[in-house]
């Protein structure tokens, strides 16, 4: 009879959380290597012990399956580390006086990037304009964008490298915003936006090295066990491979190329990424795609007008013109055995992608796909019935709910509202909720993300009760959403996602137990201990 592994780590006099279907008594959980190999009574746990294991008393805190964050935007969030940060500027002349700080700190050909602006926290103000930051920043190239990364600010300079003028038409999916005089204001949304980043000198290996691991530790940090980061650039992924086979990971990386360029990959002949083996910490697969633009930004794309711009109903990617070359493109990436992973915020948007995923469906026969619909924001009653029917999951971000409720119902009708960030009518239809943050777009905070769903409490305190409260969700809800459900939206639900034997060992120890805890306390719950592949990654001091 084969002799069972020594365990190298023991947790102990903990209130264990499986995340599986049946409730746990447990307190103790071992770990051998990089595998939970017993969860259970302290007593019985520690039968196992030998003199090398080290003890990690809990002393009563929350142990729970490591956090997955279903979507995410790694290196952008990384890098917004030590870039300026705008999101909380209070005013436009804040918002001017931190982008000419960083242009004075700057060096030649070096462009002040990052932003995250939020133009609502500046009542009765108008959106900037690259005039502001002309004043401050005149020789220095400036490109920042808004927090949902549909729009940015570029100033005179970055115009000019870019070759923006007033004569220049604005591109499939895209808009430059111009003055009364037909000028550009420096505002690009959506697609406009490439005019300017592809003119950004692009970080090299090294730099790119620095902002991954920078990414990490502030993951570990908030118990981000495992990440699935959608459309990285090629460098970037190159960066992930090499951290990978040094050893060097502490999160584990699902990189999720854009569909266009895994369109054009497959129609070379090239077989799909999902066909390579991968590692435990590093693979490749899926494919994301994008539908329509932000609310934010009024380029989500819906069925009727936006009630604060009658006659506009957003914009529809340029992905998705024709749409029969995107039909053709999805159809072919899902022959190849990739998943389908496409951004669509509007009602519009999202009835649309409905269509394709059932066409795509019918194409190519039945298989467990999993389709996805990243963000899924505002659908029309019908179509909750269709996620059900097609299988499709809503890889949903709740910040944005918290954040979108202070002014959303301006912009798009009480009506609509009632079918905003919907986590409650999903689970009411039998969809799967995958929980993310779209960081930077977010805070990569678990525990705020929980508090978010589970409260919708606005962030301007305004609606303490919740933002159309019929949609909150219970705090195991939530949690499941961001473990078990997070794993099955990504085929790794046999790996991890819950507390068993047999499981990889990332997890995670919280400061108190959220289901003790009053709902208006979960976001300052924090992490005490990340662990990864067995081993510690963060300890709180």
């Amino acid at each position: 009879m084969p002799v069972p592994p020594a365990p190298d780590l023991i947790i102990v006099n903990a209130r264990v959380w499986t995340a599986g279907a049946r409730a746990s008594d447990a307190d103790a959980v071992a770990v051998a290597g990089d595998r939970i190999l017993a969860v259970g009574a302290r007593a019985e746990v520690e039968r196992l012990r030998s003199p090398a294991a080290e003890i990690v008393d809990a002393g009563g805190r929350f142990l729970m399956p490591g956090f997955g964050d279903a979507h995410v935007h790694l290196m952008t969030g990384g890098a917004q580390l030590d870039q300026v940060d705008l999101r909380d500027a209070p005013s436009p002349a804040e918002f001017a006086r931190r982008i000419g700080e960083r242009a004075r700190q700057s060096g030649p050909g070096e462009w002040v990037l990052g932003g995250n602006w939020d133009e609502h926290a500046w009542p009765g103000a108008p959106l900037p304009t690259r005039d502001i930051v002309d004043a401050v920043a005149p020789d220095t190239p400036v490109f920042v964008h808004r927090y949902d990364e549909h729009m940015s600010l570029a100033n005179s300079v970055a115009l000019r490298l870019a070759g923006v003028t007033g004569a220049t038409p604005d591109p499939p999916g895209g808009a430059i915003l111009r003055d009364g005089q037909g000028r550009p204001t420096g505002l690009l949304k959506d697609a406009a936006q490439r005019l300017a980043a592809s003119v950004i000198p692009p970080a090299d290996a090294a730099r790119r090295a620095r902002t991954l691991r920078r990414a990490l530790a502030y993951l570990a940090a908030h118990g981000v066990t495992s990440v699935q980061d959608m459309g990285p650039d090629p460098d970037d992924v190159a960066v992930y491979a090499e951290a990978a086979e040094r050893g060097q990971l502490t999160a584990r990386i699902r990189a999720v190329p854009l569909e266009r360029a895994l369109a054009e990959q497959l129609a070379g002949g090239a077989p799909g990424p999902s066909a390579a083996p991968g590692t435990p910490f590093f693979r490749v697969g899926g494919a994301k795609g994008f539908a329509d633009g932000s609310l934010g930004s009024s380029t989500a794309l819906f069925f009727e007008p936006y009630s604060d711009a009658p006659g506009w109903r957003g914009l529809l990617s340029d992905e998705m013109q024709p749409l029969d070359r995107m039909r053709d493109r999805l159809v072919a990436i899902d022959r190849a055995g990739e998943q389908l992973c496409i951004h669509a915020i509007g009602d519009r948007a999202v009835s649309m992608v409905l269509d394709l995923f059932a066409d795509v469906a019918r194409a190519n026969g039945p298989r467990d796909r999993r389709f996805r619909v990243e963000h899924s924001q505002h659908l029309v009653p019908a179509d909750f019935e269709r996620y059900a029917a097609l299988g499709v999951i809503a890889s949903v971000q709740p910040c944005h709910a918290i954040d979108d409720g202070r002014w959303a119902e301006p912009r798009i009708g009480a009506e609509r509202a009632r079918t905003a960030f919907a986590f409650r009518s999903f689970l009411d239809h039998g969809v799967r909720l995958a929980f993310g943050t779209d960081w930077p777009v977010a805070p990569i905070d678990p525990l705020r993300t929980v508090y978010a769903a589970v409260t919708r409490a606005t962030l301007d305190g305004r609606r303490p009760g919740g933002w159309v409260p019929g949609q909150k969700v219970s705090v195991a809800e939530a949690l499941e959403a961001y473990t078990r459900g997070s794993a099955h939206a990504e085929f790794a639900e046999r790996e991890k996602g819950t507390i068993a034997a047999g499981m990889l060992a990332d997890l995670v120890l919280l400061s108190d137990d959220p289901f003790r805890v009053a709902a208006e306390d979960l976001r300052r719950l924090t992490v005490e201990l990340t662990l990864v592949g067995g081993k510690i990654v963060h300890r709180r001091p």
